[in-house]
């Protein structure tokens, strides 16, 4: 599933993505990372807050390069990657067992796709599929950056323990930012997969005829038109 997701994330991304905006996103997440390391080497110079990191100078500097690439990353997933307004409609015309039934065909075990639900399925699949890319793609920046933030606390608690000092803990922070992360990013990229699959069985599927229109004139009367003896 998950393999198939990148797949069309990688498919489909050069394409949402044009070189305008990942020139943006990069360059916003450049700024982002040299603002914060300067800043750490500031704070760092200024004051006595790194003093206590039983650290040499060159694993502050591993450290805090670590910590800047954390919040260019977090910098380049705030970075609009598409137009504004391009969230999806409502489908109208849809009934709610329509979209219940829809529904379970993303879950996990899934049925067959009736062939009733064939249109419903691809109704505006090439619009859900863009919008889950561009959702992934800031989802897997913001999990980037908590993966960088969390191994600089993972060199700092080793050497806390060589040491003999106390821990440091990841701020709630960014275990926020790591649970939107894998939401957004991992979890898009499961949906895609498995978003791929029920199109590829539902374009397998014969188009179901459209139902016939009622007989006769709108408003007439139906049945016999024979009238009776006392009419």
């Amino acid at each position: 599933m998950f393999k198939i997701g990148w797949q069309v994330f990688r498919e489909r991304l050069p394409a949402l993505v044009g070189p305008r905006r990942r020139r943006r996103i990069r360059l916003v997440g450049s700024i982002a990372v040299v603002v914060a390391f300067v800043g750490l080497v500031v704070l760092a110079l200024t004051t006595d807050a790194f003093d206590a990191t039983p650290l040499p100078l060159a694993g502050r500097v591993v450290v805090g390069l670590l910590l800047s690439v954390g919040f260019g990353c977090l910098a380049a997933a705030c970075v609009p990657s598409g137009p504004k307004g391009w969230a999806i409609a409502p489908i109208p015309g849809i009934g709610w067992r329509t979209q219940e039934a829809v529904a379970r065909y993303h879950r996990r075990n899934p049925p067959p796709v009736d062939p009733k639900h064939r249109d419903a399925v691809l109704d505006r699949l090439p619009e859900t599929r863009d919008l889950l890319v561009r959702s992934a793609l800031g989802g897997l920046l913001l999990l980037t950056g908590c993966a960088a933030t969390l191994l600089a606390v993972v060199v700092v608690d080793v050497a806390a323990i060589s040491a003999g000092t106390g821990l440091s803990r990841l701020p709630l922070f960014w275990f926020f930012l790591g649970i939107t992360g894998a939401t957004t990013g991992i979890g898009g990229l499961r949906t895609l997969g498995r978003q791929e699959q029920l199109r590829v069985e539902a374009e397998a599927l014969p188009p179901v005829p459209p139902p016939l229109p009622p007989r006769g004139r709108p408003g007439a009367r139906s049945g016999s038109k024979l009238a009776l003896p006392e009419e």
